[in-house]
């Protein structure tokens, strides 16, 4: 007999009105600034194609199980991410993993907002065609104008949220993500008519092994970890807003697959336009804000190029943000009994605060440093580093290890008596191979390897 009632709350919860909207949802957050911004650079620091197929590969052994278990997770409690831990671990400290993740969000919510900023900012420099790289530094370390450009993301993100589940994040994932992909599109048609559009392609699928070495493979499988919106709480609370008759195998499958797609596509976008206009593939992490506006200035049209490419960014960083709010959102909602409305503002207003001390520790606060890094940089590497991988390693050893197995079944099969045929598989890569995965990527966050 099932044992749906007994983890289940029913349909009284929000949901995800479709399947389609529910994938859109999860692909949105999943693709992001990691997706468009982090995997080109990490991909030309690692030696190009060689880094993509070591790439592609951990996003099955480590991404997609650790998808389908926080999916579990959410689907079998309704829960926002810590009550769902305490929902399907009564009485134990495995909520503790719930709480881990929501810090993480909280935290993450600091800078990314203040990178939504920037993004807009590019983008109607784009519009009004006064790209400039070199002026970016001098822009990030102003003590106002990054500051207004963040509030404006903000606002946005308010704006989406109010609207609740489905009327504000399926409904706009729905929009957004849609021309996303046509953008995306139009900039790969242009990479073909790039003078150096065969040496790019060559860079990113032409794999050039002696360039592999044990960095290449941490690194590979970081971006992995971190570009499908795992260990900080937003696919638990993704996967209790998904009805019981999606197939959560088949989304996870999906999502990784639609991430990683997008992934190559801006690869294909930047690496051609990097090799025609003498531009290293692997310059960093101000790859796209200070070098490709220089490209693009060098392009015929190529304002409108940039425009294009920016408004890509853009909204890339706001499906991602606005999922990353709905972890302290849902918790709010349901673990402090406040409304949507509250929950909304209460987040903001976090971000807000958050997000000025994030801004400022570019420019005038910048002599105010934790460990050697501005608030900034202390914030990305703290949750990146530690708190990310430690919240995934326990997951998936809570998920592998101690959750029922029956509680993991009903979640995949829909509550359905099926034996579920992936059930073994991701058992032991959730006991064995995701752990030991990630132990090493938080070792080389340590510095140890």
């Amino acid at each position: 007999m099932s044992n749906k009632t007994t983890v289940n709350l029913g349909n009284s919860r929000a949901t995800f009105g479709t399947r389609l909207g529910a994938l859109a949802a999860a692909v949105g957050s999943a693709v992001g600034f990691g997706n468009i911004w982090r995997f080109p650079y990490m991909t030309g620091q690692n030696g190009g194609a060689a880094f993509l197929v070591i790439y592609v590969v951990s996003v099955l052994i480590l991404g997609v199980p650790l998808l389908i278990a926080e999916f579990c997770i959410g689907r079998s409690a309704h829960r926002n991410v810590v009550g769902a831990f305490r929902k399907v671990a009564p009485g134990t400290h495995w909520y503790l993993v719930g709480i881990l993740g929501l810090l993480v969000a909280c935290l993450i919510l600091g800078f990314y907002v203040v990178l939504s900023g920037w993004t807009l900012h590019a983008t109607w420099q784009a519009l009004t065609n006064t790209m400039n790289g070199d002026d970016f530094h001098s822009f990030v370390s102003s003590p106002v104008e990054p500051l207004l450009w963040t509030v404006l993301a903000i606002i946005i993100n308010v704006a989406i949220l109010l609207g609740g589940v489905q009327k504000g994040i399926e409904r706009a994932s729905n929009i957004m993500m849609p021309i996303l992909a046509v953008l995306l599109l139009i900039l790969v048609g242009n990479s073909f008519f790039l003078p150096e559009f065969r040496k790019g392609m060559e860079f990113l699928f032409v794999p050039d092994w002696d360039k592999v070495s044990g960095r290449t493979w941490i690194d590979a499988m970081g971006q992995a970890f971190f570009s499908l919106s795992v260990a900080m709480g937003i696919m638990v609370a993704y996967g209790s807003y998904l009805s019981d008759n999606t197939k959560i195998g088949k989304t996870a499958l999906q999502v990784a697959g639609l991430d990683t797609l997008i992934a190559i596509l801006a690869g294909i976008v930047i690496f051609p336009a990097c090799f025609s206009f003498g531009v290293a593939p692997g310059e960093g992490s101000g790859l796209v804000f200070v070098t490709l506006p220089q490209v693009f200035n060098s392009m015929p049209f190529g304002w409108v190029m940039g425009l294009l490419f920016f408004l890509l960014v853009t909204l890339a960083g706001l499906t991602s943000c606005m999922s990353i709010f709905e972890v302290p959102i849902s918790f709010l909602q349901e673990e402090c009994h406040v409304s949507r409305r509250s929950a909304v503002i209460i987040s903001a207003i976090w971000s807000l605060l958050l997000g000025i001390g994030c801004s400022l520790s570019m420019g005038i606060w910048s002599g105010f440093t934790i460990n050697g890094d501005v608030l900034f940089d202390f914030l990305d590497h703290i949750t990146a580093r530690y708190m990310m991988p430690i919240c995934a390693f326990l997951t998936s050893l809570f998920v592998g290890w101690w959750l029922e197995r029956e509680i993991i079944r009903n979640a995949i099969t829909n509550w359905r008596n099926d034996s579920g045929w992936y059930l073994r598989p991701l058992i032991i890569l959730l006991r064995t191979v995701v752990p030991i995965c990630i132990l090493l990527i938080f070792l080389s966050g340590l510095g140890l390897l």
